[in-house]
């Protein structure tokens, strides 16, 4: 009897919101199959341009179709993931939607958890409940998804097309990053469900404030760890595959200007800035092995953030309710 107790708001929760729930499964499944079809896709392409014994830089006329068809195919394949990419970024705002309105605010609207509260369920046990199934989900399904995103991208399309590691699509669909934005998300709801109260105004609050809350964090993203400097020429073929954060000359004295400064053509715009006592390249960057570091420092801050706002949420549920 107590471990059915214990399994009862976790059952009556997957029962009232099944459709949304099977909803979120049938998306993440198509958004798999569309990284799984891109990579298939782009994979099949670079085998027929090699059974046509062409490449993709050939001038020979009897290659021109193959690489047009590899190369159309290619971009086909490349806006795929890009546009899963783009779903990535939406998922936390999305989700944090669904927990704050349909999920929480909605129950308190209607005023149908007086029935759970009068059921040997605790107004805590129900807040619980509301917030263990969507986390379940999160933790289950997002790092599986992006796995197979970070599969069809790395070696994918962008070979040809490139969309480097620091792009908005590509970071925030990687590594540890997507799962503690869908975390945030579910507590900000949560949160914003119990404050507000009602359905729709607390959908449109939550997803002003998750998105003015990611919009910020990814404002700060360059400086949440320490960026690398080079100074010297030719420094482009050295930093290749960073996230350039600015670039210029430096003078005797010190100072740095940037080249927005002398923003002409270029012929003319090392002369500007040799004219402004430039005396030295310098780029300010991040390298591709910053990625971790700046990955797991903004994971740590999204997860502490959920963590206060699912505190705030007991806070504001034993306040109203004791």
């Amino acid at each position: 009897m107590t471990a059915l107790a214990l399994r009862g708001p976790y059952w009556v929760t997957v029962r009232q919101h099944r459709p949304a729930l099977w909803t979120a499964l049938a998306l993440a499944v198509a958004a798999a199959a569309v990284l799984i079809t891109a990579r298939l896709w782009s994979d099949g392409a670079a085998e027929a341009l090699r059974a046509a014994h062409c490449a993709v830089d050939s001038t020979d006329r009897s290659c021109f179709q193959a690489v047009r068809e590899y190369t159309d195919d290619r971009w086909l394949a490349r806006n795929l993931v890009e546009y899963v990419g783009l779903g990535m970024i939406a998922l936390p705002v999305l989700l944090g939607a669904v927990v704050a309105g349909p999920v929480i605010a909605r129950e308190l609207e209607t005023g149908t958890y007086k029935m759970a509260w009068t059921q040997s369920v605790s107004p805590a046990r129900w807040l619980t409940a509301k917030l263990a199934v969507p986390t379940a989900l999160v933790v289950t399904c997002v790092p599986l998804l992006s796995l197979v995103f970070h599969w069809s991208w790395s070696t994918g399309p962008s070979n040809d097309f490139p969309t480097y590691w620091y792009d908005p699509t590509v970071y925030a669909s990687i590594g540890t990053l997507p799962v503690a934005t869908a975390l945030l998300g579910t507590a900000l709801g949560a949160l914003v469900g119990l404050l507000v109260r009602r359905t729709v105004v607390a959908m449109g609050v939550t997803v002003a404030a998750t998105t003015g809350l990611l919009l910020t964090l990814a404002w700060l993203r360059p400086g949440l760890w320490p960026a690398d400097t080079l100074t010297g020429r030719e420094l482009s073929l050295r930093v290749s595959d960073a996230w350039v954060l600015g670039d210029g000359m430096v003078t005797a004295s010190g100072e740095r200007v940037g080249w927005e400064y002398c923003s002409t053509r270029a012929e003319t715009a090392r002369d500007c800035m040799i004219g402004r006592g430039g005396v030295a390249d310098f780029v300010d960057f991040h390298p591709s092995t910053h990625f971790w570091p700046l990955q797991l420092v903004e994971t740590g801050i999204l997860l502490a953030l959920a963590a206060l706002a699912v505190l705030a949420a007991f806070r504001v549920l034993r306040a109203r309710h004791p």
